[in-house]
């Protein structure tokens, strides 16, 4: 009986213990569907709550097989071990088996990384974080490599950089860092609008960060829409200073100087000046330890506040000498801030309050040359301002003081002085200042207008014209660069006086072809003395005669063997050449003003558009200038030089041919054709000789840039100019050097005028036509460097 009880007991025992598992089964089951739809409750009254309410996404990844796992760690040994390719076999074979296998991707990622390839590093870590996109830290860990690496590739990293943390944000829209970074690479990319935003949702958490807040004031001030943008970096700051005011003097370790400045910038930006004085006097009082005289604030009509004297501050009823340190008045006052208040006061009308705080900014003092040197954008406002008034003399001053300042030159500045004395009537110191412009500026508009309208009233049409052709097309390459870029054309639309001009590389403007626009070319002073223009002529002809003996020299030792020195003899020549393609007498008016870019403008103006000022210059000079239809050309009965600046038209010439050979040889094919036509066109080189060599010249061009139809042109060129013999020999010879087919030399278009019998004969007359081009090209090696 007692042994049944015991069968029984363990029967019972074993039955429990059976149950106990399937309800453990039964947990684990309703657990993994739970999972599986979501769901954070496994009960089935919340199953039927919670239905289709749970997290979407991918489930959790799977771990690897056993095989998988075994090459993983033999990639780790080889790569622990610096055996890096066989770390790369091993885990390309991993990824092959399994592509979704995170860990191959991270440990391809660091292979690339230590072999110096981070584009390739880059590229394997995006993907791993591709295969969890829930892990936000892996999509963070990516945008911080790409930014660290951002030398390499700038858009492209920059791009990369804010997928990830685009990529972080949808997996965890609240991720402050993440908000944060986006913002930041938005703003270097130039999207400001979207980096307002991002900046906004991060200071609604980090309300009094001050890198954020200042970081949003430079959004909004270079956004195009600034007056709607403006306001928000203004409440921004408004909050963080009224924090500060809340806290006691001395746990102020810093005094926000800076970000005081940049405050009522925000409020002129829009402008609202009275507002931005009555900040910075208010903030400014707080700093220096005054804020209980809050009685200056209803003081609105003038700044005696910050006389350095208490002689006007003493007519205040509410003011008592002696309370506070006159230390803390005129001459505490940041020299910055009193510079923005001349600034406002001018701009508001207040002339004579402006001219009282410029009192302190004497031109001759020290401190105003530094004071220029830390704030240079304001010390321009400061003379921009005294120049509309006509306080030309002190405007002069500061933009000396501007001007001197060490750095390369800038344009804006030298226009300014420009315009500065062309106002008090000193033409030739302001032609020189233009020129100057031109010169730190290839592409400056405004210089050229300005000296175009000096030489209209000074008699010199025919540089008004040049100028005013070059002024054209750069505005024309200007307004079809703003159509294309609507993006990031803010500073070209809207001119900002607070532009860092000396900060910033001047870009070119160039055509298509990466060509430069407006080639630079060598600008007498029209305006200057006899004797000054004299002096400059004889300096120019001796610069020119030492380069050219410079050129030969180079060509003499490229030609002893130092190959090395080829692209320095091509920039030299290059030099010259430009130098002779500026000389307006040796070249029609149609070719002149097509060698300095301008093409059709008076009939590319369009007829529904009114003209503008520059346009009617040009047109007006144009009829006063543009000789008559077959005048040009005509012999005058007056004697041709045979030289410029003391080098003989021939060595010209040579030097033309050489170096658009040497632009062929380095498959620069565009270029070399443009030199040899600028030969072709100029009225220096008309001679029958001198024809036959630059077309000989332009076939090589042809032949080093295997142009079959250039090639068949300049021989067809060759047989109009005078059918001899030798042209026809040539013609056979280019058709064969090209390498074209024979169908080419049999069928072309360009072989028609060809007769046959010349054509029965081509065998024979090959043979001629090669010793003649060898007879060519022997005569040609004893000048030519390559």
């Amino acid at each position: 009986m007692e042994r049944q009880q015991d069968n029984a007991s363990d029967a019972d025992s074993d039955l429990e213990e059976l149950e106990g598992d399937i309800a453990k089964l039964d947990e684990t089951v309703r657990t993994f569907l739970a999972d599986q739809r979501g769901e954070n409750d496994a009960s089935p009254a919340a199953r039927g709550l919670l239905r289709g309410k749970g997290a979407r996404g991918p489930r959790k990844a799977a771990k690897p097989r056993g095989d998988i796992t075994a090459r993983l760690s033999k990639v780790n040994q080889a790569f622990l071990s610096g055996d890096y390719s066989l770390a790369l076999d091993l885990v390309f074979e991993v990824i092959r088996i399994n592509a979704e296998t995170h860990q191959a991707w991270t440990t391809l990622s660091s292979i690339f990384r230590e072999q110096g390839d981070m584009g390739k590093s880059l590229s394997a870590m995006v993907y791993a974080a591709h295969l969890r996109p829930k892990d936000v830290n892996g999509w963070l860990q990516c945008a911080s490599f790409a930014l660290e690496n951002v030398a390499d590739d700038e858009a492209g990293n920059l791009n990369t950089a804010r997928l990830c943390y685009s990529a972080a944000l949808r997996a965890d829209h609240t991720n402050i860092d993440a908000r944060l970074g986006k913002g930041l690479v938005c703003h270097r990319q130039g999207h400001l609008a979207a980096a307002i935003s991002d900046y906004k949702v991060v200071l609604e958490h980090r309300t009094y960060d001050l890198e954020i807040v200042r970081k949003l004031a430079e959004a909004c001030v270079d956004n195009k829409q600034a007056e709607a943008a403006v306001p928000s970096a203004i409440a921004a700051y408004k909050r963080f200073f009224d924090h500060e005011r809340t806290k006691p003097q001395m746990e102020i370790t810093e005094a926000p100087w800076h970000d005081i400045g940049i405050y009522v910038e925000l409020f002129a930006s829009t402008g609202r000046y009275q507002e931005a004085i009555q900040e910075s006097k208010s903030l400014s009082r707080w700093l220096l330890g005054r804020e209980a005289e809050d009685y200056w604030d209803q003081w609105t009509s003038d700044d005696r506040e910050w006389d350095l004297d208490d002689e006007r501050r003493a007519a205040v009823p509410n003011f008592t000498a002696g309370v506070w340190s006159p230390d803390t008045y005129g001459q505490s006052f940041p020299w910055d801030l009193r510079a923005r208040l001349a600034i406002y006061r001018f701009r508001l009308g207040d002339e004579d309050e402006a001219m009282r705080h410029l009192l302190w900014f004497e031109p001759e003092s020290i401190l105003t040359r530094e004071f220029a040197g830390d704030f240079p954008f304001l010390t321009f406002d400061l003379a921009e301002e005294l120049a509309h008034r006509g306080h030309t003399p002190l405007a002069i001053s500061y933009y000396q003081i501007l001007r001197d300042l060490p750095g390369d030159a800038d344009a804006t500045i030298l226009l300014q002085l420009g315009r500065c004395y062309s106002a008090v009537g000193e033409t030739a110191t302001a032609e020189e200042y233009f020129l100057a412009a031109i010169d730190a500026d290839e592409d400056n508009i405004d210089a050229r207008i300005e000296l175009a309208n000096m030489y209209e009233k000074a008699r010199e049409e025919e540089e008004a014209l040049i100028l005013a052709a070059e002024a054209m097309a750069l505005r024309q390459a200007r307004d079809q660069n703003l159509e294309g870029h609507q993006d990031s054309i803010t500073d070209l639309e809207q001119p900002s006086r607070r532009a860092p001009r000396r900060a910033q590389a001047v870009p070119r403007r160039t055509d298509a072809f990466g060509k430069r626009l407006i080639p630079r070319r060598y600008r007498p002073k029209r305006l200057a003395g006899a004797d000054k223009r004299r002096q400059e002529e004889q300096a120019r002809a001796m610069k020119l005669t030492e380069q050219y003996e410079i050129v030969q020299d180079l060509r003499k030792k490229i030609k002893e063997g130092q190959h090395n020195l080829i692209p320095t003899w091509m920039a030299s020549s290059k030099e010259l050449v430009d130098e002779f393609r500026s000389i307006k007498k040796f070249y029609t008016w149609d070719k002149y003003l097509h060698f300095l870019g301008p093409k059709n403008h008076l009939q590319q103006q369009e007829a529904d558009k009114p003209q503008n000022e520059l346009s009617q210059m040009y047109e007006r000079l144009a009829r006063t200038l543009a000789p008559q239809p077959g005048s040009e050309g005509r012999d005058d009965g007056t004697s041709k030089p045979d030289a410029h600046q003391g080098i003989s038209f021939n060595n010209w010439l040579d030097l033309f041919l050489d170096y658009a050979i040497g632009l062929a040889i380095a498959h620069r094919r565009d270029e070399a054709y443009q030199v040899c036509e600028a030969a072709r066109d100029s009225t220096a080189f008309q001679a029958p000789e001198h024809g036959f060599m630059i077309h000989v010249a332009w076939s090589v061009c042809a032949i080093y840039t295997s142009d079959e139809e250039k090639c068949i042109a300049t021989a067809r060129q060759l047989m109009r100019d005078g059918a001899t013999s030798d042209s026809y020999r040539m013609f056979a010879l280019l058709s064969n050097l090209c390498q074209s087919p024979v169908s080419w030399y049999t069928s072309g278009p360009a072989q028609k005028p060809i007769p046959k019998g010349e054509r029965t004969g081509r065998q024979f007359l090959m043979h001629v036509s090669l010793c003649f081009m060898a007879t060519f090209f022997l005569r040609r090696q004893a000048t030519h460097t390559h």
